[in-house]
């Protein structure tokens, strides 16, 4: 089975950063350094910056309040305040007005039509933001513990043609429920129609997904079902880390 493959985006506005919600961060981070060999720094009491080995960037933040997502993926672009601006007038909303965040730059927060939480950052992405194709099939794959895909959640077409729209991500319907986005650069991923209930999912690149299941579990964190294998395509699991945001898995 072959996954379609969307048309090429502009490349102008990757994905750049990665939070992921953390409340208890010495746990997490533990956690994310055992399992899949993550490199985190504290920047301050809230956020802890991770180096992945190839794609976006990542953060573990805490005292995300009750209900907030467990990930929220930025989006990078020259002008924060300019691009916000673009985007409140196209039908998202303001999550976050701009602020500063020291060694990284000028960052905001909105929701889309669905409802669904972005953030924008003009922190320059080190080297570009080399494409990196889903791990599917007979595609290139990325390094083991690279976050190489995205699922948003977005009600209807609205939010895929708003990001062609704004960003220049190139979009396709693939599977009933599920629409390919392709940034053009760095990392891209699907919207899904179908569970509001979890708006966004990082998944990660591993070499053998049941065994990084059991590794899971052994260092705190919680499977989510059994590993799904796609022939010829990939296989899926999915886990909650010891701060109960849940994540993906993608393998051979």
């Amino acid at each position: 089975m072959e996954m379609p493959k969307p048309p090429e985006g502009s490349g102008q506005h990757p994905i750049a950063l990665v939070v992921i919600s953390a409340n208890d961060l010495t746990a997490s981070s533990a956690f994310y350094g055992a399992v899949f060999r993550w490199n985190v720094v504290s920047m301050s009491a809230e956020l802890w910056a991770v180096a992945t080995p190839a794609g976006p960037s990542a953060a573990l933040r805490a005292n995300v309040p009750e209900g907030f997502p467990g990930v929220v993926p930025y989006i990078s672009v020259r002008r924060v305040d300019s691009v916000l601006a673009r985007v409140t007038e196209s039908g998202a909303t303001m999550e976050r007005a701009p602020w500063k965040v020291p060694m990284t730059g000028t960052m905001a927060r909105f929701r889309d039509a669905s409802g669904t939480l972005y953030g924008l950052t003009d922190a320059v992405v080190p080297g570009g933001a080399p494409i990196i194709p889903m791990p599917f099939g007979a595609n290139p794959k990325p390094p083991v513990g690279a976050i190489c895909s995205l699922e948003m959640y977005a009600a209807d077409e609205a939010s895929p043609k708003f990001f062609h729209d704004v960003f220049g991500w190139g979009t396709m319907p693939t599977m009933p429920q599920f629409v390919a986005f392709d940034p053009g650069a760095g990392i891209g991923g699907v919207f899904q129609s179908h569970t509001p209930a979890l708006p966004a999912v990082a998944y990660i690149y591993v070499a053998d997904v049941a065994s990084t299941l059991a590794t899971i579990e052994a260092a705190g964190g919680e499977r989510q079902g059994d590993p799904m294998s796609m022939p010829d395509m990939a296989t899926f699991g999915y886990f909650k880390d010891p701060s109960g945001t849940t994540m993906g898995l993608i393998g051979p």
